[in-house]
């Protein structure tokens, strides 16, 4: 009797949406971390790499802008990729207390050769899920995360564009 209350209890919390989505975020991490493996990057890692890649010579504010990361895990990311040489900072030109970020060439290679990871997290969700289900989901995601981005301590700025950055690159 008691496992039976326990359990009926329980499922109250495991079809909250806010329990799903945590739980559906932790299983697409851990199908990162085993498919990156070899690559010893983590999604935060690739997340900064991707945006270098598509704006070079920008610095740390527009990086947590760009992707919606707090300062200080910015700081430990910058610091982790700086140091396995897959960016580098340079001083501005122009404002000498800043520092301009770029991918290092050994990095450019790393996300060339790391790109196919979002297809480890998308094609188990494509064993379960129909394109349609897929489609539909990211599209009630999408509408949840516009609707209350604004309400975290870094939010994502989807239009924000660099201060003196190049034109995007071309990030095929």
């Amino acid at each position: 009797m008691k496992k039976e209350i326990g359990s009926a209890f329980m499922a109250k919390l495991y079809r909250r949406p806010g329990f799903m989505i945590r739980r559906a975020h932790q299983i697409a991490l851990a199908l990162f971390d085993e498919a990156a493996r070899e690559f010893g990057i983590t999604t935060t890692q690739y997340s900064v790499l991707h945006t270098l890649r598509a704006w070079p010579d920008i610095d740390q504010v527009s990086v947590c802008n760009l992707i919606g990361l707090d300062r200080s895990t910015a700081t430990l990311v910058l610091g982790t990729l700086e140091r396995n040489a897959l960016i580098e900072r340079r001083q501005d030109p122009e404002d000498k207390r800043r520092k301009l970020l770029a991918l290092t060439s050994q990095g450019r290679s790393l996300l060339d050769r790391a790109s196919p990871l979002a297809n480890s997290i998308s094609g188990p969700m494509r064993e379960v899920l129909s394109e349609e289900e897929l489609e539909q989901m990211c599209t009630l995601l999408g509408r949840f995360v516009q609707a209350y981005n604004e309400r975290v301590r870094t939010p994502l700025i989807e239009d924000f564009v660099p201060q003196a950055a190049v034109a995007p690159a071309d990030i095929l």
